[in-house]
């Protein structure tokens, strides 16, 4: 019996010695919890002189990797006489324009092929246009192709167009700067040529501009090739329209670049030098058109 009131003693004993410890363990986590939580430091955060210019001299750290890319863009030309594009599929190196307004082959570029030549058939269902707002005449067929002689500022731009007897279309080919017609050609549906100078393809700029038309006098043919020559230099502002034929070149139009096609349309401002080959058929008219040999070269080679 005592044995057993002894064993229960000492039970007792080590009970509280650990209920002891573990208080006393509890107790200084939580004095150290609190003396942590009531510490307050202050840090100070320097402004990084690289916050507004961080590509200034010490911000960054150089790579030979970007030494590359050049700060003046290269120059390309155009070379298509689409002798090694696929058949039936549009050419690499052209955009058309499509958005979801337009139906299943409502527009379409493709390479077909006649006695060893490929060239590009271009058709147009006239039924839908860019929804752009202004009052221009809008086409509905956009074919165009980018080149750039932006530092060379002067060059030469061929391109040979062939309107059917059956089903064919009106058709404009020039040279422009992005959206904005620098000179091109119109073939209209009774054959008759005019030349387009200045004035974007298909809106107005604000100030209702949309270019100068000049009548050729010159009425062509059905199912004929005619080859097309479009000059230009932004040095000595000149700009030429030729139609090339067999036996001579009949000069269509020569002239100065139109205000529209300069810089803020001022009359001392820069003139824009053409970037694209572009290819259009209006809004409104359903038919086909070809083209072939668009080239592109610097003036004087």
């Amino acid at each position: 019996m005592k044995k057993m009131m002894k064993k229960i003693m000492i039970f007792q004993l080590v009970f509280v010695l650990i209920f002891l410890v573990g208080c006393s363990i509890d107790t200084n986590i939580t004095t150290t919890t609190l003396s942590q939580e009531t510490t307050t430091t202050q840090v100070l955060i320097e402004e990084s002189p690289c916050k507004d210019t961080p590509l200034a001299s010490g911000c960054f750290i150089p790579s030979d990797d970007l030494d590359f890319i050049s700060s003046i863009p290269d120059e390309y030309l155009l070379n298509e006489s689409f002798d090694t594009e696929v058949l039936n599929q549009q050419p690499m190196n052209w955009l058309l324009y499509t958005n979801s307004e337009y139906s299943r082959n409502g527009v379409f570029a493709k390479v077909l092929e006649l006695e060893d030549n490929r060239y590009v058939q271009m058709y147009s269902d006239g039924l839908q246009k860019p929804l752009y707002p202004q009052s221009a005449p809008t086409p509905t067929f956009i074919f165009s192709s980018k080149f750039n002689l932006d530092q060379t500022r002067a060059g030469v731009a061929y391109a040979d167009v062939f309107i059917p007897s059956v089903d064919g279309n009106s058709v404009t080919v020039g040279v422009s700067t992005g959206a904005v017609n620098t000179i091109s050609v119109i073939i209209d549906t009774d054959m008759s040529l005019l030349v387009k100078v200045g004035g974007p393809f298909y809106y107005y700029s604000q100030n209702g501009d949309g270019g100068d038309y000049y009548s050729t006098g010159i009425t062509l043919e059905e199912d004929t090739w005619y080859r097309f020559r479009f000059d230009w230099d932004a040095e000595t502002d000149y700009l030429a329209a030729t139609l090339i034929t067999d036996t001579e070149d009949v000069l269509l139009f020569s002239g100065n670049f139109h205000i529209s096609s300069r810089f803020n349309i001022l009359p001392d401002g820069d003139i824009l030098v053409p970037n694209v080959v572009k290819v259009t058929m209006p809004y409104g008219l359903s038919g086909f058109a070809y083209l072939d040999n668009v080239i592109v070269e610097r003036r004087g080679e």
